[in-house]
């Protein structure tokens, strides 16, 4: 028995990596000579077949402890709301070839999301995780010293000197957003009061150096951020005088930055090597929005709106002159998929997490109680730039899940 409960825990680590982009897309590049970074709408089917031996995989396990299971989805229905649409949205798609297969997909991340939910604790899927970012951070450093021709790739438009990190991931950003989350994990659990903290001092050591060596400059200032928000977050476990006093500081702190920051915007952009667009992304913003002008309700339907020079996405290319894959944005791209009425559910479940994470954090003592409250502060911040929300096959989508179907059971174990 306890060697069938390691297994399933080796599993759910492996599938954790791999959900991550670990590996298996940059194996690809290097074979093929093909280049992931520019995603088409065919996909790459070599690739799928990881993901979809994890989703049956856990299928499986599901119906092992569907009692359990049943439990757990009748309290998070908002969230099957938006898988529901998504899957429904064939209806109505542009796509309806790319909108079945992707929603199958995102059904199957969505599942894996409520396994580790239902499975494991809190504080087994931090340590679960932790191990996962761990092996993530240690492989990337190995592969950058095996192979630095792979590892380390030019970027003329970075701030660094011409070169950067990206280790087994297929895009310094990728690798940055990964090992930024890396870094919050791994700072969790070494604040905590277990037995492997030592190793997740040694491993966020590595983590942090790893998002530096990234030049990915998003990944920087969201890891400032939310690192900042440690204390502020711990300190709504105060009495409340304390609390408004600490906020009425940081208020007028952050007012006082914003104010310098916004009075030497051109200087602030051009040392992270951006300019007033973002680099071009407020362009792609402005003709995304037109398209969602088009169709504002229900949207293009799910992942059928970005078919490269096809379709509406032609248009956004031809306004940006940028040979764009997404929005950049992880509400404007659930717009462009799902409409008004998509974003609306989406929100309104976000918030609902959100306010359970504050009580969840507030009631319980320990670095624990700030996981997911700081990861849905993660989820928005990244939000901004990337488009993690309801994509399939993503680490970050199963990890929202897991944290909604974990805050919405009644019974909440440490």
């Amino acid at each position: 028995m306890k060697l069938l409960l390691r297994a399933e825990k080796v599993f759910t680590v492996i599938s954790l990596l791999t959900l991550t982009g670990a590996w298996f897309p940059r194996l690809y590049e290097i074979v093929s000579g093909e280049s992931l970074i520019v995603l088409t709408s065919e996909g790459v089917v070599a690739l799928q077949i990881p993901f979809y031996s994890i989703y049956i995989t856990t299928f499986a396990l599901i119906l092992l402890r569907w009692k359990k299971i049943i439990q757990a989805l009748v309290k998070g229905k908002l969230l099957l709301l938006l898988v529901a649409i998504a899957i429904v949205s064939i209806l109505w798609s542009d796509a309806p070839a790319i909108t079945l297969r992707r929603s199958l997909a995102v059904s199957g991340a969505t599942s894996f999301g409520i396994y580790l939910a239902t499975r494991y604790s809190h504080k087994e899927q931090l340590h679960l995780l932790a191990w996962t970012f761990g092996i993530a951070v240690l492989s990337s450093i190995l592969f950058t010293i095996a192979l630095p021709a792979y590892a380390i790739v030019p970027d003329p438009n970075s701030v660094a000197l011409g070169s950067v990190w990206q280790g087994i991931y297929i895009h310094k950003n990728v690798f940055g957003r990964i090992m930024t989350l890396s870094t919050i994990v791994l700072a969790i659990v070494a604040f905590s009061p277990s037995q492997s903290r030592y190793l997740a001092w040694i491993a966020l050591s590595l983590a942090v150096s790893q998002v530096l060596l990234s030049f990915s400059t998003s990944s920087w200032i969201i890891l400032a951020i939310v690192l900042a928000l440690f204390p502020l977050y711990r300190a709504l476990r105060w009495n409340f005088s304390w609390m408004l006093l600490l906020y009425i500081a940081v208020a007028l702190f952050c007012g006082s930055l914003a104010v310098l920051i916004t009075s030497n915007l051109d200087l602030v952009l051009n040392s992270l090597g951006k300019d007033l667009t973002l680099t071009g992304r407020t362009k792609v913003w402005s003709a995304v929005i037109d398209k969602i002008g088009e169709r504002p309700w229900l949207g293009y339907g799910y992942s059928a709106f970005w078919r490269g020079n096809e379709g509406a996405s032609a248009y956004v290319r031809l306004a940006s002159g940028w040979k764009v894959a997404f929005s950049h944005n992880g509400l404007l791209d659930l717009w462009l998929d799902l409409g008004f009425i998509g974003v609306s559910v989406y929100l309104i479940g976000f918030f609902k997490a959100f306010t359970q994470a504050i009580t969840w954090m507030r009631w319980s003592k320990t670095s624990y109680g700030l996981w997911h409250l700081i990861l849905l502060t993660f989820i928005f911040l990244t939000n901004f730039s990337e488009s993690t929300i309801l994509k399939s096959n993503d680490i970050f989508w199963v990890l929202y899940t897991a944290t909604y179907f974990s805050l919405s059971q009644s019974s909440i174990d440490v």
